[in-house]
């Protein structure tokens, strides 16, 4: 991604350096904030709370928090925003929040896993969407890895077989979430450059708490201290804190690294499957999970990851 010069209302970031020890840190601090996504679905079923709760909490706590970071470190001075960066951040917003929806709902109808993993389709599908909207064709070697990709999520799937009609709901919302996540990075794409990362973070909050006021249900809310706990994990830890971390891997690290790193989130969420629930995926399941993550990883590593350099600040977050 070509990366825009910053705008005059924003302090020219020091040149990035990769050096061995920022490579080091870099990649400690993705491998914390992959550990950390890869909880997340946990703490969503603990809380108890329906998807739209969860989603206008989460929203809610994140604004604040990072609002409160934003105005630390002073990103909000002299801040203004032309027309089109406020579409791409509202479209930003709105579908990154019901991606959230959507992945929260796919929690309880499949597993924390296999959600997951299904949800790591998501580069195929910006690949696709890339493809519409710019007319580039893809390589021979991306279009082996998005049909290995498919086919795994095919077998994943498994139509026809013994988890009925909830099982394949909820893979259908994983999928649903991953292709609105790959809308939200078109859109933040576009801000490249122009924005702070922790504003576009803080502003996606925002509007995601505005719109989710008028769905979430009142009449629901957390009443034990372990829901109210999950709730406010979410939010500061799950959203603000992980947030910061990749914020500081994509400056460090190099892509490569990152997209190496990035499979510590679906391996993580297996094992809280199995720790926490109980849930061991069976030899197809196994099957399709390693297709979809081979695939993935193997366009990350050839293609996706691109030259070993650092990230760019103001590349968009990758994870829920």
């Amino acid at each position: 991604m070509t990366q825009a010069c910053p705008p005059a209302s924003l302090p020219d970031p020091a040149p990035l350096r990769h050096t061995q020890a920022e490579e080091r840190l870099g990649r400690l601090l993705m491998i914390a904030a992959m550990v950390i996504s890869g909880t997340i679905g946990y703490f969503v079923l603990m809380s108890g709370q329906p998807a739209l709760n969860v989603v206008f909490w989460r929203c809610l706590i994140g604004a604040a928090s990072l609002c409160a970071w934003c105005a630390y470190r002073g990103y909000w001075r002299g801040l203004r925003l032309t027309r089109w960066q406020v579409v791409n951040v509202v479209l930003g917003a709105i579908t990154l929040v019901c991606n959230w929806y959507f992945l929260f709902t796919a929690y309880r109808m499949t597993s924390v896993g296999i959600t997951t993993v299904v949800y790591n389709v998501q580069p195929f599908l910006l690949v696709l969407a890339s493809a519409v909207i710019t007319r580039e064709r893809p390589s021979l070697v991306t279009l082996g890895c998005l049909g290995v990709a498919f086919a795994g999520l095919v077998i994943l799937a498994e139509p026809g077989g013994v988890h009925g009609e909830r099982y394949l709901l909820g893979v259908a919302s994983a999928l649903a979430a991953a292709s609105l996540y790959a809308a939200t990075t078109l859109f933040t794409k576009k801000l490249a450059g122009t924005l702070w990362p922790e504003i576009i973070a803080a502003l996606h909050m925002i509007i995601g708490a505005v719109v989710f006021v008028w769905m979430a249900d009142f009449g629901r809310l957390p009443t034990t201290p372990h829901e109210v706990g999950a709730i406010v994990t979410l939010g500061l830890f799950h959203t603000t804190f992980m947030y910061l971390l990749l914020y500081g891997a994509f400056q460090k690290a190099s892509t490569s690294s990152l997209a190496v790193f990035g499979f510590v989130y679906p391996v993580v969420a297996v094992a809280v499957d199995f720790l926490a629930f109980g849930i061991v995926l069976h030899p197809t399941q196994w099957l399709g999970a390693a297709m979809i993550l081979a695939a993935a990883g193997g366009y990350a590593r050839g293609l996706g990851a691109g030259a070993a350099k650092p990230v760019t600040p103001t590349d968009p977050t990758r994870r829920a």
